[in-house]
């Protein structure tokens, strides 16, 4: 079918598919963009309030943790072993004192109820009194009693450190406070330290820890670091770890944050009455990698959609456009001297009206060039008789010896070098006919064509041949290693933009005759490769690596051919074939398969 010079041919069912598919895919599109913002939103609020979930058990368990240290104090404030032994004085009568001193540490000792995250418990009388009950711990300095008796009354908690009896230092919470006398409730008796256990905290929050990319905190007044689940970070502010202030706004929350420019989420709850906050910081991803499924859903049932909608719309526009290529089929045939088409007429439509023309048309022309027509082909048959003649390979080569003589005499060496070696390229080629060859005539071949292509990229390319002496001798089937080293040409080095390398070796191997084909390309791909070695590539793709295979398994058997490998310095080609010497004509290799 003609078609208008300067103007692409667009057939129109591509043009029905395609108004048709932009149709649906931006609805589906649109649907499925909106479709996954509603989702994410749903799906980071529904984990966002889970992770608090999380947070405020723990807050919940800490303050049970911190309840139970108040309950504690109230117990001992209101026992009268502990009271009268803050009373005594040490030196008023030592056997007493030691005696209800004892009695007080057994009765500290044996608390019912006592939590294993007790570390220790202290007593300090303001007589110089001194009692110690769950481990042995530095006393509490006069300055620190001084503040805590200041505080009047209320609780003082803080991170602290405590002195072992072995003398090793250990990380505690510490909880002090005063103890009156519940009888005169002005007079001051001494003070309390009961030591929270941090391991025991620490283990809380690790109980909830997902994985190895989130953290949980537990943060002071002061925004200090009490615990954490990274141990490196405690002592330091939470600000130093985020990169800036916590803006924390009501009892618990959560909020989203950027810290070195990864997006973060952060859940938090208080502990009353202590104003500290339990923390969990998580990259957003990890906490919403759920909802990493909701896209590749969309996009399949897009993908699904888009399908479905493609080959109802491929039907339809076939349906219309097949009486139409009919049409033009014929109408091709008759360009093309058939003037005996004719269209099978079906329907009721316009096309059906075109058709019912074109075969009146068909008729009528067929009256009025019968004559001419015979006359045309006549003419026609003459004029393809006249260009029949073959060129004369002798004529060829004699011209190329002229022209390699006529370039010497005009010292265009260079030229007359390359003419030369087109020459011979041409004679080893044909091989008078033969399709078994010497690895000699081979190499020679593969020489005169390396000039040539020398001349073409100067010193782009660098090339080697290596052949073992007594491979010389060996036979071969020919044009075996032209068509590679003009792939690693093309496809290699001259892909690659760069200069490179090529080397071609040729060695006897046991029994085999194997040639190697280096070059320094990027490399191949070796699907692509067998693909071609087991199937015709479209345009002809692949046709001489595939030729070469077949005429070498055709002579030789199956186990023999070509092989692809990729190496970090490039692609190396194998080339294996039976060794063989002396006398061999074309039909001796079929017995060896």
């Amino acid at each position: 079918m003609l078609r208008k010079v300067g103007n692409r041919f667009i057939s129109l069912q591509h043009k029905i598919l395609t108004i048709t598919l932009i149709l649906v895919l931006i609805p589906l599109a649109v649907v499925g963009i909106l479709s996954y913002v509603k989702s994410s939103e749903i799906i980071r609020q529904k984990v966002s309030e889970s992770d608090l979930n999380t947070v405020t058990q723990i807050g919940q368990n800490l303050e049970f943790m911190f309840d139970y240290f108040n309950d504690t104090f109230l117990f001992m404030m209101q026992s009268e072993e502990v009271r009268q032994f803050l009373k005594m004085r040490t030196d008023t009568d030592p056997a007493r004192y030691d005696e209800q001193k004892s009695i007080t540490e057994k009765l500290l000792t044996n608390l019912p109820n006592m939590k294993t995250f007790v570390h220790s418990i202290q007593l300090e009388g303001l007589n110089g009194n001194r009692l110690q009950a769950r481990g042995s711990v530095r006393p509490i300095q006069p300055d620190r009693i001084a503040e805590i008796l200041n505080s009047k009354g209320k609780a003082v908690w803080s991170l602290n450190e405590v002195l072992l009896g072995d003398g090793t230092v250990k990380k505690v919470i510490s909880y002090e406070r005063e103890i009156k006398d519940i009888n005169n409730i002005s007079n001051a008796l001494g003070v309390l330290q009961m030591n929270m256990d941090l391991d025991a905290v620490r283990r809380l929050l690790e109980s909830r820890l997902s994985g190895d990319i989130d953290g949980f905190y537990l943060v002071n007044e002061n925004n200090d670091i009490v615990a954490s689940t990274n141990a490196k970070h405690e002592s330091q502010r939470i600000s130093d770890i985020i990169g800036g202030p916590l803006a924390m706004e009501g009892v618990q929350g959560y909020l989203e944050l950027k810290i070195h420019r990864t997006p973060y989420m952060v859940a938090y709850d208080k502990i009353d009455p202590l104003k500290w906050h339990v923390l969990h910081i998580v990259p957003a991803h990890e906490l919403l990698k759920e909802n990493q499924i909701i896209p590749r859903i969309i996009i399949v049932t897009i993908l699904i959609t888009f399908v479905l909608c493609a080959g109802i719309a491929y039907l339809f526009s076939r349906q219309i456009i097949l009486p139409i290529r009919k049409l033009s089929s014929l109408m091709s045939q008759v360009e093309g001297e058939n003037f005996k088409a004719h269209i099978t007429v079906t329907g009721n439509d316009e096309i059906t009206q075109l058709g019912v023309s074109f075969n009146k048309m068909l008729v009528r022309l067929q009256e009025l060039i019968s004559e001419v027509y015979t006359e045309q082909i006549n003419k026609k048959e003459a004029e393809l008789k006249a260009f029949q003649a073959q060129i004369n390979p002798h004529f060829l080569y004699n011209t190329l010896d002229t022209i390699y003589w006529m370039s010497r005499m005009e010292k265009a060496y260079e030229t007359a070098e390359l003419v030369q070696s087109l020459s011979k390229l041409f004679r080893l080629s044909l091989n008078s006919g033969r399709e078994i060859t010497t690895v000699r005539d081979e190499v020679e071949h593969l020489r005169h064509y390396v000039v040539i292509q020398q001349k073409r990229y100067e010193d782009m390319i660098d090339f080697q041949i290596s052949v073992e002496e007594e491979a010389l001798d060996a036979h071969t089937v020919k044009l075996v290693l032209q068509p590679f080293v003009e792939n690693a040409i093309v496809h290699g080095v001259e892909k690659k933009g760069d200069s490179g390398t090529i080397r071609v070796e040729i060695k006897r191997e046991h029994d085999d005759l194997v040639f190697y084909i280096f070059d320094s390309g990027d490399g191949v791909n070796l699907e692509d490769i067998q693909h071609l070695l087991e199937h015709n590539g479209e345009n002809n793709k692949g046709f001489a690596i595939k030729n070469i295979n077949d005429r070498i398994q055709l002579y030789f058997g199956a186990q023999y051919g070509i092989e692809f490998m990729n190496r970090p310095e490039g692609t190396v080609v194998k080339v294996v074939q039976p060794w063989v010497e002396g006398e061999m004509k074309n039909d001796q290799a079929d017995g060896r398969r």
